[in-house]
């Protein structure tokens, strides 16, 4: 990560394609589908962005109502953010920061900067920037891939198997709680019913020390280490801390797409919303909200049938 104040995250690649390429890709709705959005629209003309302007941005599970503060065509590109998230069981949270492009010609190369300000200075604050530190840094790999290569991997590049949690690199406040240094490991802020992390015995307020025997010092080795798992069969070590005292267990990570926050049906939010609520619905006796299986998922949604279709 490149160091930042704590209310914002930047990322820098180069790339080698015209500064009215990458403009197109990161400015309108059509090239952002090219390598990001899986859905987009927007109020004003959608080859000539301006101030004011509302996006609507679909990136899967997430949607972003974003409105233009600046477009300066092949030089610079400001939004403002409205983030909503969809939870494994479909409850939504939005989020809100300010998003920037920066573009600038060096060698044969345009310097796309990306820098994301307004994270508040608490611990989701603190969770919201490391998500979108790291996912940004995916997304801008693939537009290196779509611009240089004419390859969409946004599929690869996101298709990482999950635990089933939300996590942070360990604060000040949570090393007081925890014991862990700060920077020591990743503090499990929810455990998801019947996630594999739950079925591994992990709870809340965990902290993950390592996986595979690898150190999970910060949320960005946690993110590396899960993504080497990607393609992978079989029961991985999980060392972890909780009331001071180290553990270990064995989990088997999820590669279930319906949380992987892909969106290969092409779905609107609100659909996507609905087939959680009623696949949480399904499992309400047993709190399950993972299977296993990604067709019992797809058959509890497309059918809404109560009781324990799926559950195990």
């Amino acid at each position: 990560m490149i160091e930042c104040p704590t209310d914002r995250t930047r990322n820098v690649t180069y790339l080698e394609a015209a500064p009215e390429q990458v403009w197109w890709s990161i400015a309108t709705t059509e090239g952002t589908n090219t390598y990001l959005t899986y859905s987009s629209s927007t109020t004003g003309d959608p080859s000539l962005p301006k101030a004011g302007d509302v996006y609507t941005l679909n990136y899967g599970d997430i949607e972003n109502q974003s409105v233009v503060v600046e477009s300066v065509p092949n030089r610079r590109f400001v939004l403002s953010d409205a983030y909503q998230s969809l939870a494994p069981d479909g409850k939504a949270e939005i989020f809100y920061v300010n998003t920037a492009f920066t573009l600038e010609e060096s060698d044969g190369f345009v310097k796309l900067s990306l820098q994301v300000q307004g994270f508040a200075e608490d611990t989701y604050g603190q969770w919201l920037r490391e998500c979108l530190e790291m996912g940004w840094r995916r997304s801008l790999m693939n537009l290196k891939s779509v611009l240089e290569l004419g390859l969409d991997l946004r599929t690869e590049l996101f298709s990482y198997p999950r635990l089933g949690v939300t996590n942070c690199t360990v604060n000040p406040e949570q090393s007081r709680e925890t014991g862990v240094s700060v920077g020591g490991g990743n503090y499990l802020l929810e455990v998801f019913p019947n996630s594999p992390a739950q079925k591994a015995g992990l709870r809340a307020h965990d902290v993950i020390l390592g996986i595979g025997g690898r150190r999970t010092a910060v949320y960005s080795d946690f993110v590396r280490v899960i993504s080497s798992y990607s393609g992978k069969k079989g029961p991985v070590s999980v060392t972890f801390s909780r009331s001071g005292k180290r553990h270990e267990t064995t989990v088997l990570l999820s590669v279930e797409e319906q949380f992987t926050g892909l969106n290969k049906e092409s779905l609107s939010l609100e659909e996507i919303k609905h087939r959680r609520e009623l696949i949480a619905k399904s499992r309400s006796a047993s709190g399950a909200i993972w299977t296993g299986t990604e067709n019992d998922m797809k058959t509890a949604a497309e059918s809404g049938e109560d009781g324990a279709a799926g559950a195990q």
